[in-house]
């Protein structure tokens, strides 16, 4: 059997760049054409060492990624990687809020004074993957792969998904757990919604997605997190362009979803909504050995800007060696990552239910040595600090003498906030904020005075 075209232009190219680099490779292997005998072309590589060492490395180095380059790229969530990022392990990612206007005076002479300070906000991503994917080829397997054509083909390809299609599905992997871990720890918006299991709540859902669609393209503060997890300083105001926005999605959800319903809702074309639309099998997160350590299956999708993923490689290469006590080489595929989100950037969660975030410790904003001071008959709103910060277990409030001084109420809706009602007139009592059955409290001096 002859070798395919894209082998034989393969395995010309190792010969090539022996040409150009001076080594011995190119004296003792032919060219190859399609009529070559794999034979004719396998016995100077097998019966010297230096050829064989050279062959290895420039088959690895070259060819093998080459081969897979086509599949490497099909995995469905590599369109939302940035560029690549630069030596050093950590990076920062700069928001300006945009510019406050102010009311014109021909007569205000002394603005021109006035220091104007940007609002700037800064978050610091870092590298968090670093991986070595690690595989030995023995000398008796490559003597198997000169057997023929076909073997050699097969050898290559092996070697191809051995080195890459585990970085290919860690990265897709890697992608999908941003979502996960972000929802997880409540450090994203999120919309709850009905599982879409009918053609009712599927358009329900489809409803939403295309509210969230619009919205995102005005400037709001309602799709980012900067606030949700603490940032300092005023509110951040985003807004996304429409061709940015991408739609991350379970196919078994998808399955619900008629595509003309979904173009409709996106006002474009089914061939520009498809573009954006990613399926996903499931946001699930699991460990390096597989074991699932966080069930996702309350995520249905996430829409937002794809800035949202702030995704940078720094380096992707091999490292290799020829062990002459086994008579094997070493190969290991390097790659290291920065996988983050970002905070200012558009970005929603759509689940069936809340995320659960613990509540570690947490203090009255407004406690103080001297209290706080409450009349009878007038309120006062009390807030709380959680840590972590996007922290949302239950939180209960007690007066500690069943409302004789003041009522101690949480605000509908926000439950780290509470409104303290002066009923009489007494000093140094005790407002307590309860979480984790008890556990974890905060406590706030009140001194309520006559009306």
């Amino acid at each position: 059997m002859n070798p395919s075209q894209g082998l034989v232009t393969s395995l010309n190219a190792i010969r090539e760049a022996s040409v150009s680099g001076s080594t011995i490779y190119h004296q003792y292997v032919p060219i190859v054409d399609e009529e070559t005998d794999i034979a004719s072309f396998g016995t100077p590589i097998l019966n010297n060492t230096a050829v064989m060492n050279e062959f290895m490395n420039r088959l690895v180095n070259r060819i093998v990624y080459t081969s897979f380059e086509n599949k490497y790229f099909n995995n469905p969530l590599q369109i939302l990687e940035g560029d690549r990022i630069p030596l050093g392990y950590s990076g920062q990612e700069i928001y300006i809020n945009p510019a406050k206007g102010r009311q014109y005076d021909v007569n205000d002479f002394a603005g021109l004074l006035v220091k104007y300070e940007a609002d700037v906000k800064v978050q610091y991503t870092s590298v968090n993957m670093d991986l070595q994917y690690p595989v030995t080829v023995s000398r008796h397997k490559l003597k198997q792969a000169f057997v023929s054509w076909d073997s050699l083909d097969n050898f290559i390809m092996e070697l191809s998904n051995s080195l890459y299609n585990g970085a290919y599905i860690d990265e897709f992997r890697f992608t999908k757990g941003l979502v996960s871990a972000a929802f997880k720890s409540n450090q994203v918006q999120y919309e709850k919604v009905s599982a879409v299991n009918s053609e009712a709540n599927a358009k329900a859902f489809t409803t939403k997605v295309r509210e969230l669609f619009l919205n995102m393209q005005l400037p709001s503060t309602s799709y980012n997190a900067w606030a949700k997890v603490g940032g300092y300083g005023k509110d951040i105001l985003t807004y996304s362009r429409p061709e940015d926005i991408v739609f991350l999605i379970r196919n078994d959800v998808r399955s619900y979803l008629d595509v003309n319903v979904l173009a409709e809702s996106f006002n474009m074309s089914k061939s520009d909504l498809l573009g954006r639309i990613i399926p996903v099998d499931n946001f699930d997160m699991f460990d390096d050995d597989g074991t699932k350590i966080y069930d996702g299956s309350d995520i249905i999708g996430f829409i937002g800007d794809s800035s949202w993923f702030r995704i940078k490689r720094q380096d992707m290469y091999l490292d290799e060696f020829y062990n002459a006590n086994n008579r094997t080489w070493q190969y290991y595929l390097n790659l290291t990552k920065m996988y983050n989100y970002s905070l200012f950037a558009n970005g929603v969660v759509l689940a069936v239910d809340d995320p659960e975030v613990a509540i570690t410790s947490m203090r009255f904003l407004e406690a103080s040595e001297s209290g706080v001071s409450v009349k009878v008959g007038e309120s006062v709103v009390l807030n709380i600090e959680t840590t972590p910060f996007p922290a949302n277990g239950e939180i209960t409030y007690s007066d500690g003498a069943d409302g004789e001084y003041f009522t101690a109420t949480a605000v509908s809706g926000n439950p780290k906030q509470v409104t303290i009602l002066g009923v009489k007139a007494g000093t140094n009592k005790t407002c307590t904020a309860s979480a984790n059955s008890g556990a974890t409290t905060a406590t706030c001096k009140i001194n309520v005075t006559s009306a």
